[in-house]
């Protein structure tokens, strides 16, 4: 995109660099937790549960991989929703996205000292806690304003970072491993697996804002398509290995609030337990550094369009970024983070995902009906079956969404409709 000021943005991301921020978007401090939770509702076919759920994923992926093949800007779900719905529908799924990339991001933030306490409970309470979230987002969102590869850099650090406790954990553990303990894989209950599956689900989240640097990619219309099957794939095999070595190492592990550091110690030692935790330090601070570099796009595509300011679309004369967006975004997640938790709000992430989830996969139903002349990078194969698949599982999630949540965010998402018809007057005023 070029803005009025004639800048461009860098087209420096490889394939390489948009892997990682899947992954880096998919496996964040879940992991570490869900073990055990999966445990104690699927029992031993928790490992299948993860096979599940990396299919179901999968079908919803290749849906962002076909529009993503076919839309190459910078916004991700906004971009398909505005060209397939229409701007206000656009609009919509930006200002959804760009509100959960703030929740989500001040979150994460105040979530990093949840784990520091691990090491020691003076790390993250007090004036010295404060001064740690208020250094995270400061630092993160220094780093993105001097260029989308710096940004890219710190992903790719933090997304082998936090690979690299899970591999140890996945290597040592499949030789304690006891037989015994994965004998009933297989024996499913009907009855929980609805529930089980809803669990592994939610680990899943945050693959989709792999596409949304698009505009900032050298090649996405090949590398897009390509980087859904890696990540989603790639994620889906780490999963199944750490669920098989945790419930293989840990008779416990329905019990276990801590399951993979239980499960390290149990074989490692105590040298296991810091491990891990080190792991899921560097895993949320990993996922703060997607947020920081993904949420700016969300407020520059928007602006971009001019459906808000333009000025949020404005790009830095030498490090090509969108300075203001960043700006406004780390700003907005700094004041966020230092007024609450915000556990409540994650669920609105998570259901303002599947409302994206929603769009793109309907959206690729809608422009094969029309049958508009799109190039085509990457076709979902066999007809409609995988979109309607994908359908299917986002709406069956949203059954599992309490309806408070969904009213919250459906609420907050309303309320920018007058942001909408404001912006639309006033472009058309300028237009005549």
């Amino acid at each position: 995109m070029t803005r009025n000021s004639g800048q461009k943005l860098s087209h420096s991301m490889n394939l390489f660099d948009i892997v990682c921020l899947g992954i880096n978007g998919i496996i964040g401090a879940g992991i570490f937790l869900l073990p055990g939770k999966l445990a104690a509702v699927a029992g031993q076919s928790s490992i299948l549960v993860f096979v599940i759920c990396g299919l179901l994923c999968l079908a919803i992926g290749l849906c962002f991989a076909e529009m993503g093949g076919i839309y190459q800007e910078t916004g991700g779900a906004y971009i398909y929703a505005r060209k397939t719905f229409g701007p206000m529908i656009g609009f919509m799924v930006g200002w959804m996205m760009w509100l959960s990339a703030i929740i989500g991001w001040a979150a994460m933030a105040r979530g990093l000292l949840l784990y520091l306490r691990f090491f020691s409970p003076s790390l993250s309470e007090g004036w010295f806690g404060e001064i740690i979230v208020v250094s995270l987002i400061l630092g993160l969102g220094a780093l993105n304003f001097l260029g989308v590869k710096i940004g890219a850099r710190i992903i790719n650090f933090f997304t082998i970072s936090k690979l690299i406790p899970i591999f140890v954990f996945i290597a040592f553990g499949v030789f304690h491993i006891e037989a015994s303990n994965l004998s009933q894989i297989f024996a499913f209950k009907v009855e929980n697996i609805g529930s089980a599956i809803v669990i592994g689900l939610f680990a899943y989240t945050g693959f989709e804002y792999l596409a949304v640097p698009a505009g900032e990619m050298k090649k996405p219309g090949r590398d897009i398509p390509l980087s859904f099957f890696i990540a989603i794939l790639g994620t889906t095999l780490i999963y199944v290995l750490v669920q098989t070595v945790a419930t293989g190492t840990l008779p416990g592990l329905a019990q276990s609030e801590k399951p993979l550091a239980d499960a390290a110690t149990s074989f490692l030692g105590p040298t296991g337990g810091i491990l891990i935790a080190i792991g899921a330090l560097l895993a949320i601070t990993g996922v703060n550094s997607g947020i920081a570099l993904t949420g700016p796009r969300s407020l520059f595509a928007l602006s971009a369009d001019r459906l808000l300011p333009e000025i949020f679309s404005k790009i830095h004369p030498q490090f090509h970024t969108p300075y203001v967006a960043i700006c406004v975004n780390t700003f907005l997640t700094l004041i966020l983070s230092l007024t609450g938790t915000f556990e409540y709000l994650i669920f609105a992430s998570v259901l303002v995902s599947v409302l994206q989830y929603i769009l793109t996969c309907l959206a690729v139903i809608v422009l094969r009906r029309r049958r508009e002349d799109t190039s085509k990078n990457y076709t979902v194969p066999g007809g409609y079956i995988i979109p309607c698949l994908a359908l299917l599982t986002c709406f069956w999630i949203l059954l599992q969404v309490k309806p408070l949540i969904i009213i919250a965010t459906l609420g907050g998402t309303a309320l920018s409709l007058p942001i909408y018809f404001y912006r639309k007057k006033k472009t058309e005023m300028n237009i005549d």
